[in-house]
């Protein structure tokens, strides 16, 4: 920057009428203003950066069961972690919610199912779920696209978070996942309306693990264990989620 010790000289126009020269004293000050705001003066990028509150963090679902490092907080990381993970169970989207969303909410998030509920899911095997070959040949029969149904997909994206159950080979072995009814009733179809199908596939969820051994868990979601009347439950829209 230039100094500023003497006064300009200020060349008049005939034609014009000739500037007024500041005084070198005001000159100094518009100088010392200029200098000031050019220290202090923030980017507007940055004055909005700084002005923009942060986004507040999102809880993860079922982190308040316990610390990273206890059994309860793997169980669930190990969960969240296959949720996230799996394109099927954040991509497919029934009456509002997701895979990833319903599962954390039913179940992460529950008061109503226990640590110990969740701890056991992982360790339910492929054998204990899978559909015998007489109830495959029911369900390909009635719905014979059912692997390639929304619903279907949903639900597995559920029941392989919690076990860690490759999803194909879990589709392969229970393609009657996410299907109303019961393939060994005259009542077993795919469910047109949102509501139903995500109710159908949170009730999978739950009865088919309560039939490979983890009790209370329809108990837990829709206030009542026994498996036709949880159905009926779930079928009229209730629930604890």
């Amino acid at each position: 920057m230039s100094r500023i010790d003497s006064r300009p000289r200020v060349i008049s126009n005939p034609t014009t009428a000739p500037a007024r020269a500041q005084p070198a004293a005001q000159q100094t000050a518009n100088v010392a203003r200029a200098t000031a705001v050019g220290h202090t003066q923030v980017n507007s990028f940055e004055g909005a950066a700084r002005a923009r509150p942060a986004a507040a963090a999102q809880p993860i679902p079922g982190a308040w069961r316990g610390g990273p490092d206890t059994e309860v907080g793997k169980a669930v990381q190990s969960i969240v972690s296959r949720l996230q993970s799996n394109p099927d169970a954040n991509n497919i989207t029934i009456k509002g919610d997701t895979a990833a969303s319903l599962f954390s909410r039913a179940i992460l998030d529950s008061k109503h199912v226990t640590n110990e509920q969740l701890i056991a899911m992982a360790n339910v095997s492929l054998d204990q779920l899978a559909s015998d070959e007489k109830t495959k040949a029911k369900v390909y029969k009635k719905v014979p696209n059912v692997r390639d149904l929304p619903v279907h997909k949903f639900t597995v994206a559920m029941m392989s978070a919690a076990t860690g159950i490759d999803p194909q080979k879990l589709s392969e072995a229970v393609p009657d996942l996410g299907l109303t009814g019961a393939p060994n009733t005259p009542l077993l179809y795919a469910a047109k309306g949102e509501g139903m199908q995500r109710s159908t596939a949170l009730h999978d969820f739950t009865d088919y693990l309560r039939g490979a051994g983890i009790k209370g868990l329809n108990k837990a979601v829709w206030g009542v264990e026994n498996r036709v009347l949880s159905a009926i439950v779930s079928a009229v829209g209730g629930g604890r989620y």
